[in-house]
């Protein structure tokens, strides 16, 4: 590829770079958050941009090749070859056992990159990314059930409709199809006469080939990423958390996996203990295969959600109304006696769309819906009519300033006898503590 200039990518973000194919000539800028595990992809026709690096990650990123090392080697006088030391006495004549078998390393050194024929003909390294892409996945899957069943309290009936979906949802994906690696080689076909086209030179056949490999692999990765993306897994965990009628929301399932308290970010190093090393039936590290770019808002896994339930076929109820109003009225300190019977009243009358999950990323989400109910049940119940009453209220809190006592906001109970006394002035200064308790202690994850 070739560089016309530019702003470089600084190391902590920012800038750009001009970047133009080599196979197809086609021209763009590229930001720092286009790059793909460190590589940039022509935006026409997918080829790989081999000649630049995104290095503003960490550098065990990119593995390491011959065109990385260079060695200067002077003649010197030959040295005599040594002679073996005898075994001793009593020794074992078989091969001795590789020294990290428990780590499950490889026995052969990484610093050099694979040949070009190593993996054989295209069709023999397509079916090896897409068995490995795939088995990968699901092994992530399963700790991420794991995880959700032991820390989170989730039920086994969410584990088990997970392994369901899962199977329905690969092969609503047509991963397995026969005619994806005829699409792939004909993708990558026609690249290669483009290149071909323009190149003239003989000695440039053996670089030729080790690119046209590295474009292969990319090419069939894009595109297995594409069917079976890497957030699929929590998706699916939070369909299946859906359909077993758990208090589970994708807010919860993004701060986990940000917090690494469910196996997402870093689950790419699970999956050689638990299916070996990648190096020995893939030409990919698990590394490039599983690690996200990044960790989806809540927004787009609940339209992921609802995505893979449109494309399997599966009839989705709606929320589960009752547990999460009742979660929502604990997290705010309010009277569920009180409010929780109105406000499944209204549910029932209103029976609003926004409950049921949807594939649109623009939609309302579900719980944005159900905080929705809630409010006009408040709203009805204490009489909040937007009549300047948090004014009064932010207004006499301001006056009495330095009184800690007399500014300490009420703290209601929800089996405390006095509930006629909680008016709405109550009701709106346990609402702002609340509010600040909760935002401080989840932040935004919307």
């Amino acid at each position: 590829m070739d560089d016309d200039g530019g702003g470089s990518p600084g190391h902590y973000g920012g800038g750009g770079i001009h970047l133009v194919c080599e196979y197809c000539g086609h021209g763009s800028e590229y930001a720092e958050d286009d790059a793909d595990d460190g590589f940039f992809t022509c935006r026409q026709c997918s080829a790989i941009h081999t000649s630049t690096q995104n290095t503003a990650t960490n550098p065990f990123d990119f593995p390491m090749t011959p065109a990385h090392l260079s060695a200067h080697r002077r003649p010197t006088q030959p040295t005599p070859t040594p002679k073996p030391f005898p075994a001793p006495r009593g020794a074992a004549t078989g091969a001795a056992a590789p020294a990290f078998d428990d780590l499950g390393e490889p026995s052969e050194p990484r610093d050099f990159a694979t040949g070009a024929n190593a993996w054989g003909n295209p069709e023999d390294v397509a079916a090896r990314l897409r068995w490995r892409y795939v088995r990968g996945l699901q092994v992530i899957l399963q700790r991420q059930l794991e995880a959700l069943v032991e820390r989170h309290r989730v039920g086994s009936l969410a584990a088990s409709l997970a392994g369901t979906i899962w199977l329905r949802w690969v092969a609503a994906s047509k991963v397995f199809d026969e005619m994806w690696v005829h699409k792939m080689l004909a993708i990558a076909a026609s690249v290669e006469e483009g290149h071909s086209a323009s190149k003239d030179k003989q000695s440039e056949l053996e670089g030729d080939a080790q690119k046209s490999q590295s474009s292969y692999e990319f090419l069939f990765l894009r595109s297995l990423r594409m069917m079976l993306p890497v957030y699929s897994t929590l998706a699916v965990c939070f369909l299946a958390c859906h359909v077993a009628r758990e208090t589970i929301l994708p807010t919860d399932i993004c701060r986990w996996a940000m917090e690494g308290k469910l196996p997402y970010v870093a689950a790419f190093t699970q999956v050689d203990k638990l299916l070996g090393s990648s190096l020995n039936d893939c030409p990919l590290s698990s590394r490039q295969l599983f690690r996200p770019t990044r960790v989806i808002g809540a927004w787009q896994l609940e339209a992921a959600a609802g995505s893979i339930a449109q494309k399997i076929g599966l009839l989705l109820p709606s929320v589960n109304f009752y547990l999460i109003a009742q979660r929502f009225l604990k997290e705010l300190s309010l009277p569920i006696e009180k409010i929780l019977p109105h406000a499944c009243r209204i549910y029932e009358w209103a029976m609003p769309a926004e409950l049921w999950l949807s594939s649109n990323p623009g939609r309302v989400p579900s719980r944005v819906c159900v905080m929705a109910i809630l409010i006009v049940a408040l709203r009805v119940l204490y009489g909040i009519n937007g009549q300047g009453i948090w004014e009064s209220i932010a207004q006499t809190e301001n006056a009495v300033g330095s009184d800690p006592e007399a500014s300490a906001p009420h703290s209601i109970e929800p089996d405390s006898n006095n509930s006629e006394e909680f008016d709405a002035r109550e009701l709106l200064c346990t609402l702002a503590a609340s509010y600040d308790k909760i935002d401080v202690g989840h932040g935004n994850f919307g």
